[in-house]
């Protein structure tokens, strides 16, 4: 297994799109139904770059030149403008509305992040390949990433009903430092923020 930087000439990123799409699957089959017309919305983001899921802000873990998993990160200091700007600029208007609502659901639910937190907003690996060591060298490259740039804590968010990640997470040295919910249509959604800090 690799990791590596994702390279949209060599890597697909429709594999990463599908990946992407499994980090918050629930919500986006709430607004586009199925995983095929999600991952075709999330491919044009990551091929276009200069959003918060564009390909600069993306690894991939790679076996035989296949993509197994993905870190999608970014610093604490995003720019929320910038990026309703960019949604509005280059989807549809539906599209730009539909993700101006996940951000929103995002921001009831998700950590509440510092300048000097490397965030780990999504991490996947494709089903076929769990159990075989994915996870944890995309947590211990993302760690050596945040302490190369001098991050004071790495940060993430876990669904509440994924205790197998969280597992992963806390065998890593994470700990939960919140617990954030609300009822979505009658389900109850949330996630457990969970750091760890380097210094």
């Amino acid at each position: 297994m690799r990791f590596e930087k994702l390279d949209i000439r060599k890597h697909s990123s429709q594999k990463v799109a599908e990946l992407l799409y499994e980090t918050d699957w629930v919500i986006f089959n709430f607004f586009y139904g199925n995983k095929a017309t999600t991952a075709k919305i999330l491919e044009k983001l990551v091929r276009l770059g200069e959003n918060n899921l564009g390909h600069e802000h993306i690894y991939v873990v790679t076996q035989d030149e296949r993509v197994i998993g993905i870190l999608l990160y970014f610093g604490g200091n995003h720019h929320k403008l910038g990026e309703l700007k960019f949604l509005f600029k280059n989807l549809n208007l539906i599209d730009a509305i539909r993700f101006l609502l996940i951000d929103l659901k995002d921001s009831l639910i998700l950590s509440y992040l510092k300048k000097s937190d490397f965030y780990l907003a999504g991490i996947a690996v494709d089903e076929e390949f769990r159990g075989e060591g994915a996870g944890g060298l995309i947590l211990g490259q993302a760690i050596n990433m945040a302490r190369q740039r001098g991050c004071e804590r790495v940060v993430l968010d876990v669904a509440l009903d994924n205790s197998g990640a969280r597992r992963l997470y806390e065998r890593t040295g994470f700990k939960v430092f919140n617990k954030k919910s609300f009822l979505w249509f009658g389900r109850r959604i949330g996630m457990f923020n969970m750091e760890l800090y380097l210094k």
